[in-house]
């Protein structure tokens, strides 16, 4: 009996630390909510022909005709599935957050002698990085925990960004 009693208690402590997390999410969502006109689109590209991978960002899917189809004609794009993720978004964060406080890199761990970046966000809406077809996993494993930034970070990005401003 007593056992039955102490899981009933267990249960209880787990279910109250479940909705205080949750909690404290609704509290994140509910700040960000401001910022929800942010959303930063990823497409990954790859060319077995060329042997290179590129990531293409965006802050709005229309900017993806702004980009020379004629280079990326040999280029199959990768899709979710593929990929191991449920979106290509990142809802709350613009591509201007992510390289002010991530770096020109987005947080993709490829040397920086081996990648080519068209910063074109401000002028055509888009920016792009490419490299070998050697860094895919790196490539696919940063993005992913790209769109898997958890609230708070989002948070603390927008936050810096704002700071920045204020100086």
């Amino acid at each position: 009996m007593k056992e039955i009693h102490d899981f009933f208690i267990l249960a209880d402590m787990r279910a109250s630390e479940t909705k205080d997390q949750n909690q404290r999410e609704d509290n994140l969502f509910g700040l960000l909510s401001s910022y929800k006109i942010f959303i930063t689109y990823f497409r990954i590209l790859v060319s077995s022909e060329e042997n290179r991978i590129s990531v293409q960002v965006t802050d709005n899917p229309k900017n993806w005709v702004n980009i020379d189809a004629k280079k990326y004609i040999s280029y199959s794009q990768l899709r979710r599935l593929e990929i191991g993720i449920d979106s290509l978004s990142v809802k709350y964060v613009s591509p201007l957050h992510l390289l002010k406080i991530i770096g020109p890199l987005m947080g993709l761990k490829i040397p920086g002698d081996r990648v080519v970046i068209y910063n074109e966000l401000l002028t055509k809406g888009f920016f792009i990085i490419e490299t070998s077809l050697k860094y895919k996993n790196s490539v696919i494993q940063g993005i992913r925990k790209l769109i898997n930034l958890p609230p708070q970070k989002k948070y603390e990005i927008l936050e810096k960004c704002l700071m920045e401003h204020q100086e």
